[in-house]
């Protein structure tokens, strides 16, 4: 083989792996997050792509002739890249918005606090759920299950194969976001049934004695209450984070199939 032409294929390989490995970076969990510098992002997917574009050279192919289908190749890998990181982003969101409905109850949503793993301020507990989550997807390896798979992807996907197409992904983003609901609803039930009990008491309470002061009295009661249950109910909570990893994985793998044109 010719060596410029070995030699031009390897770069385009490298400039396929970066542009999906980067747009993955941009999304993904963690590596995402605000407080991770630009330069430290753009050195960990081109070092990325710098040990997975020999072994793509094959599956990535040849490069196009002119530069409209060369820039729109890799603009649709940054896009694929992208998607796959938000969709597996899109469950912490399930753990913020959690935590914030419990603030609410508990009287903490005035609160809000710079969180850096996203841009916006977040509540208390949101910002504590989110660690959390943060906590149990490095400490199952769940980076490298994501950055495994958007290697893989150059198998089941070639760059001239992405096809984004809504009618396809409709499905899949209505799925996901079904499991964010009811993954939220199950890490805010234990807090917010324990705060409706207590909401229940001070009402009965403020009927029978007028002359109590409840605000000042149930204010205090309904954090107690809150915290005590939230640190109660916190192994069930990880435990829940665990079993979601795999319904993550398997919507990535539906969102493969969505981008495929096969």
């Amino acid at each position: 083989m010719d060596p410029i032409w070995a030699s031009t294929q390897l770069f385009w390989a490298f400039l396929v792996v970066l542009f999906r490995v980067g747009g993955l970076v941009v999304t993904a969990p963690v590596f995402g997050s605000p407080n991770v510098p630009a330069p430290v992002k753009v050195g960990f997917s081109t070092a990325f792509a710098l040990a997975l574009a020999p072994m793509m050279v094959d599956k990535v192919g040849a490069p196009p002739d002119d530069w409209l289908t060369l820039v729109g190749i890799l603009l649709s890998e940054t896009l694929f890249g992208m998607l796959v990181g938000y969709l597996v982003s899109l469950f912490f969101s399930a753990v913020q918005m959690a935590g914030a409905f419990i603030d609410m109850q508990m009287g903490f949503g005035i609160f809000q606090l710079m969180n850096p793993f996203t841009p916006m301020p977040s509540s208390l507990l949101a910002q504590f759920h989110t660690l959390l989550l943060v906590v149990v997807y490095l400490q199952v390896n769940a980076h490298h299950w994501l950055l495994a798979s958007i290697a893989e992807s150059f198998q089941a996907i070639p760059p001239q194969s992405v096809a984004l197409d809504p009618v396809r992904l409709q499905p899949v983003l209505l799925s996901v976001i079904s499991q964010i609901f009811t993954l939220a609803i199950r890490i805010a039930a234990p807090a917010t049934a324990v705060l409706i009990v207590v909401d229940a008491a001070l009402a009965i309470v403020s009927r029978a004695v007028p002359q109590m002061p409840v605000f000042f009295v149930g204010a205090p009661a309904k954090i107690a209450m809150g915290l005590l249950t939230v640190a109660i109910v916190l192994p069930l909570v990880a435990n829940a984070f665990v079993n979601t990893l795999p319904m993550a994985a398997q919507d990535v793998v539906n969102l493969l199939r969505s981008l495929s044109r096969s």
